[in-house]
């Protein structure tokens, strides 16, 4: 089911051993990523990476999780996490799903 396989692609992101690996974070961002940041900024795959690889030990548990299937090789993913709304676009990309877009939002008080 796409909302499983897409709902272990995110927890995989927030493994310390994924974090703490350049080749399994290239393997899991696409080259065209983007990430809205809750400072106003952005950015690309390349500071995303240097800064996962800077803090692999931080973790967090995923409530509220859904997906909507965009188009077949397009899915959009949000969900909340202890401090943060979180919204994800995941491609397919040479047959593997790949995130290609991310912002989370902090939160004050997000439900369970």
């Amino acid at each position: 089911m796409l909302e499983d396989e897409i709902r272990e692609l995110e927890e995989r992101l927030m493994m310390p051993s994924v974090r703490a690996s350049a080749e399994a974070l290239d393997r899991l961002i696409s080259d065209q990523f983007v990430e809205f940041g809750s400072s106003g900024q952005v950015y690309g795959k390349a500071e995303v990476i240097a800064f996962l690889l800077a803090a692999p030990r931080v973790t967090s548990s995923i409530t509220a999780f859904r997906v909507l299937a965009v188009s077949a090789d397009v899915a959009l993913a949000t969900y909340c996490t202890e401090r943060s709304v979180r919204s994800s676009l995941w491609r397919r990309e040479e047959n593997a799903w790949r995130i290609v877009f991310h912002q989370g939002t902090p939160t004050p008080g997000v439900p369970a």
